[in-house]
């Protein structure tokens, strides 16, 4: 896959291995802190990030419902640092996934996975003074160029979705500014990309202080704060696909079953150790016991949250898990853990 691999100042690392990208460190936010007097707002914060990641939802009304049962934030946490990172000083806190898990369950609000979608945004920009060209990460031409990119940085680290931007070399810049069919663009993004949802957005320069904007949103803006009007509409709908695509991965914590699962290619003690953290990791999992063993092979009994579809979508979705085969009359899958 091509995906461009970028790091925001927020560490999410992107891997581009599949399709539904496996969210790095969900259950660790880093929150900018200036003083060691701040701290305690910066743990308020990340609390807070927390829970949008883990819900998907922007409401505060799951933080408050939360709070208001009676749960101190600082009981969630399992430990934090402070980071210097790229010179600026982050909090790094680490939070108890199964003590979130049971709180979301008990005050039955749905969980999203660590697989996360992926949004990827083709957004071209003309402003009558130089060549069209496409927002990537490598280049900053404008103010409105450095609003976007950190609108997505940031809302990738509080949404815990992927939110990408192309690198496209000459050719394709040429290629795509060319094209005019919709279906000739559409298929060499996704010749080249691999996504959910693509969001296609054109910006027009048509006169003095006067915008056209096509694609996904279509309005004309005629006012001399033009970025801060575009913006204000760029994050709305962004938000409203957000909210879409997140409601399409949930797991509902109030359902539960048992299934059965076998991981093979397991050659040492170190891949057992590896590939029974992945295991751990997945946010559907409520317990897990061992079976048995076989040569290169371990068997495991899983309780999970959610349905037989839900963990497999989640398993199927690791960088490292790959599924070989599944039943779901039995509640069966067959697992390879992938080095």
């Amino acid at each position: 896959m091509k995906f461009v691999k970028y790091t925001s100042v927020c560490l999410i690392i992107f891997s581009n291995i599949c399709f539904g990208k496996e969210f790095d460190k969900l259950f660790t936010v880093f929150e900018p802190i200036n003083s060691s007097s701040q701290i305690e707002k910066s743990i308020n914060n990340s609390f807070n990030t927390m829970i949008y990641r883990l819900s998907g939802s922007e409401s505060p009304s799951n933080i408050w419902r939360i709070i208001n049962a009676g749960n101190a934030r600082k009981n969630f946490i399992k430990s934090y640092s402070v980071k210097n990172i790229n010179n600026e000083s982050y909090l790094e806190v680490i939070f108890n996934k199964d003590l979130l898990i049971e709180v979301f369950n008990e005050l039955s609000i749905p969980v999203i996975s660590n697989s996360r979608p992926v949004m990827l945004f083709l957004i071209e920009i003309d402003s009558g003074t130089g060549e069209p060209y496409y927002l990537t990460n490598s280049q900053n031409n404008s103010e409105l160029d450095d609003l976007l990119k950190n609108y997505l940085k940031k809302e990738s680290s509080s949404r815990g979705i992927f939110l990408e931007l192309p690198e496209l070399d000459l050719v394709e810049v040429n290629q795509l500014l060319n094209y005019k069919r919709l279906i000739d663009l559409e298929d060499i993004i996704y010749e080249k990309y691999i996504f959910d949802e693509l969001i296609k957005i054109k910006i027009s320069k048509i006169g003095i202080d006067q915008w056209s904007i096509d694609g996904d949103i279509n309005i004309n803006i005629d006012d001399k704060d033009f970025v801060k009007n575009f913006i204000d509409k760029f994050k709305k709908h962004t938000n409203f696909r957000i909210n879409k695509i997140l409601e399409k991965n949930q797991i509902f914590t109030s359902k539960k079953e048992i299934i059965n699962i076998s991981v093979s290619n397991i050659k040492s003690f170190q891949d057992y150790k590896n590939s029974r953290k992945l295991i751990e990791n997945l946010v559907g999992l409520r317990n897990i016991d061992i079976n048995r063993f076989e040569i290169d092979t371990v068997f495991y009994k899983l309780g999970i949250y959610g349905d037989f579809d839900s963990i497999v979508k989640e398993i199927s979705e690791s960088n490292f898990l790959e599924i070989n085969s599944q039943y779901k009359d039995s509640s069966e899958i067959n697992i390879s853990f992938v080095r």
